[in-house]
């Protein structure tokens, strides 16, 4: 797919739209304005962000709209603890969110988790629209991450939160087609397979108006920032395939921000169209290739995409969504290059070996005790923890109980049982990992001296039959890495796959 073909103002040659791009606003606002609910949201996003401009606002007052949003706090205090945001020390109320990361950084990710969750419900039905939303999440997740590493050297430059709210807004105008008028966005869909170009160019071609352009035209009627309606802008002109001569040190700082989330908005919405329409390992190296194009470090966006899996799939988890999983190449990219310094518990050569065996047997419908059994052995020796544990569902569904260790310590597994019911503690990581389906990093471990340590679902949702834990004990390990975190989840994806071929 051409993923760089022209999006901009002025048709491409002999391309004629179907119907008047001034109608399509017209009516997409016309829509926009009976639906209470996007409005709404919309407006809490506006006064989160007034709120985070003025000088004279208190943090209490940020925390009263975000607790007065249903469910937004959770989601809140979930995002900035979860492994995407890599903190230490865990943050236990909004109002330590505010003081922690600020107030214009929490309005930004608040705006983001807000303008979400309104299309939730719709893309659990699936279809297209699921597809398109997918899509968004990822060309977010991309975007904060690549945007966090080009600001890190630059001191003032806007935090990660800005590149994630930015490649959100960049797809919502994608998403409302798809939401409003889903015969228009299938048609483009179906022109992007029938003449194998990307869908931005699609659209353009059925409707005279392009998706930046379309975003642009919702950023107005919903009153959103202008830093993102320039970020937006200055994202068309970038150009993968032409080396930058824009010299960063003449422009003011807010330009430089505005250029570099561009760039990083640019290479975002290059990697997830290839991973949303079915793409491979090529073209995604055919983008890091390019990327020294507009200053950035292929060796830094590479990392970027070896975290993308966890960080995928923990946000889907935090807006309560099942979306189709990332290819299986994108966790390739967290093996280290030649030449690189390797964490010594990073997924090596030998997790790469484990991993393709496990994938080879969950294809060939091996007996999932089998698969349980190898993942044990990739998580002990491949990932080097110390103690693995395997926990399975009771026959009265109410509890955990052990069945076998592997690592040096003296525990009999089968006197092991940890409550997953109601009496649960609620930190317990095997009960979270088992009930969110999802591998969990955090809480309470379920061995003494466990540090760090990770619990896995074996399964998913009314289908999971227990949980494997993994620990390192002794206190002479760091949190895990969000490479190690990204090998559990591909490990975490082969159980599911296992169990469900097996149900």
């Amino acid at each position: 797919m051409d993923h760089e073909s022209s999006t901009r103002q002025g048709a491409p040659e002999g391309a004629k739209p179907e119907f008047a791009a001034e109608d399509l606003v017209a009516k997409l606002k016309k829509a926009l304005g009976k639906d209470g609910d996007f409005p709404a949201s919309a407006k809490v996003v506006a006064e989160l962000r007034q709120l985070a401009s003025d000088p004279n606002s208190s943090a209490n007052q940020i925390t009263e709209i975000i607790l007065k949003e249903p469910s937004l706090g959770a989601r809140v205090l979930h995002t900035v603890n979860s492994s995407f945001y890599h903190r230490g020390t865990p943050i236990m109320t909004v109002s330590q969110a505010v003081m922690r990361l600020g107030m214009k950084t929490l309005a930004d990710l608040c705006a983001g988790l807000v303008l979400l969750q309104k299309f939730v419900p719709a893309s659990r039905r699936g279809g297209s629209f699921a597809i398109c939303l997918r899509k968004m999440v990822v060309t977010s997740l991309l975007s904060a991450t690549v945007t966090s590493e080009a600001n890190k050297a630059q001191p003032g430059a806007k935090t990660n939160e800005s590149g994630y709210l930015a490649g959100a807004l960049a797809e919502l105008g994608t998403l409302l087609l798809a939401y409003y008028f889903p015969n228009v966005f299938d048609n483009a869909l179906k022109r992007s397979e029938t003449k194998h170009q990307n869908l931005a160019r699609s659209i353009f071609e059925i409707t005279g108006i392009t998706p930046v352009t379309l975003s642009l035209e919702i950023l107005d009627a919903l009153n959103l920032p202008q830093f993102y309606k320039d970020v937006l802008k200055a994202s068309e002109n970038v150009q993968l395939s032409t080396p930058t001569t824009q010299n960063e040190r003449a422009l003011s700082p807010m330009q430089a921000d505005i250029q570099r989330c561009a760039r990083s908005l640019k290479v975002a919405q290059a990697v997830s169209e290839v991973l949303t329409f079915n793409g491979d390992k090529r073209e995604i190296d055919a983008i890091l290739g390019s990327v020294k194009n507009i200053g950035f470090d292929d060796g830094i966006v590479r990392r970027v995409l070896g975290d993308l899996p966890e960080s995928f799939r923990t946000h889907c988890n935090l807006i309560e969504i099942d979306l189709p999983a990332l290819p299986d190449f994108v966790a390739t990219y967290s093996e280290p290059e030649a030449g690189e310094k390797k964490d010594e518990r990073s997924s090596s050569d030998p997790f790469k070996q484990f991993v393709e065996e496990i994938r080879q047997a969950v294809e060939s419908r091996e007996p999932t005790a089998s698969i349980i059994t190898s993942v044990m052995e990739t998580l002990a020796w491949g990932l080097k923890f110390d103690r693995v544990l395997l926990l399975l569902l009771s026959p009265n569904k109410t509890s955990l109980v052990g069945r076998m260790l592997l690592g040096a310590s003296d525990i009999d597994p089968k006197k092991i049982s940890r409550t997953i019911g109601r009496t649960a503690p609620p930190k317990a990581c095997e009960a979270l990992a088992f009930h969110d389906s999802r591998p969990v990093f955090r809480g309470t471990a379920v061995l003494d001296g466990g540090w760090p340590f990770a619990a896995i679902p074996i399964g998913s949702g009314a289908r999971t039959i227990g949980v494997i834990y993994s620990d390192h004990v002794g206190g002479k390990h760091d949190e895990l890495s969000s490479r190690e975190q990204a090998a559990i989840s591909v490990l975490s994806e082969l159980l599911e796959r296992s169990v469900n071929a097996q149900t």
